[in-house]
């Protein structure tokens, strides 16, 4: 399990998400997408004890759209994107090393866009929010340099408010997100 690493994991997202303009609560509902993510990290063992870190990228097109007109807004599009960072990871070992159970702690950013039209004026924004995640996982061997990983994962928008459509600032929206993520990890030198 030690050594420099290289994943590719397929994920579902989730979010209720949530968009205030104003007072009018424009849309409150669940939504989510399969989505896709690749890492690269590097991890370290004393004993049974296992210290980690890597970098991510992800995809998960999560879109909301405004179903109906809700005064003053008559149309509103808002979507999850991209997203990019890095973890750490603190956890044990066992089974002779083939089974790694770990939690983490991350950061990064994410991107967000949007459009919306209140009182018949268009506003499009495009913006990345910083982000805090935290989540645990398992990495299961399947062969000397293979491993399956199995990884949930809750993730924190900071400061969402009022920064997609800059020329407003009457909104506010809450957009976390908990992923379930299942994949491969290879460790191309062990």
């Amino acid at each position: 399990m030690e050594g420099t690493y290289f994943g590719v994991l397929g994920q579902y997202s989730h979010a209720n998400a949530q968009f205030v303009w104003d007072t009018a609560t424009i849309f409150d509902k669940d939504t989510g997408n399969w989505g896709v993510s690749g890492l690269a990290g590097h991890g370290w063992k004393s004993g049974s004890f296992y210290f980690g870190g890597e970098i991510f990228v992800d995809y998960a097109n999560i879109k909301n759209v405004l179903a109906q007109t809700v005064t003053p807004v008559s149309q509103l599009t808002l979507e999850r994107k991209v997203g990019a960072g890095a973890n750490l990871l603190a956890g044990v070992t066992a089974f002779d090393d083939r089974m790694l159970t770990y939690g983490l702690v991350g950061v990064g950013a994410t991107n967000f866009s949007g459009s919306i039209t209140v009182s018949n004026a268009s506003l499009k924004g495009d913006v990345w929010y910083p982000v805090l995640s935290l989540g645990a996982g398992a990495d299961w061997a399947i062969a000397p340099s293979l491993s399956v990983r199995v990884q949930g994962k809750h993730t924190f928008y900071y400061d969402v408010s009022d920064r997609i459509f800059p020329d407003q600032t009457s909104q506010s929206y809450d957009f976390d997100t908990t992923s379930v993520s299942v994949g491969l990890i290879w460790r191309p030198w062990n």
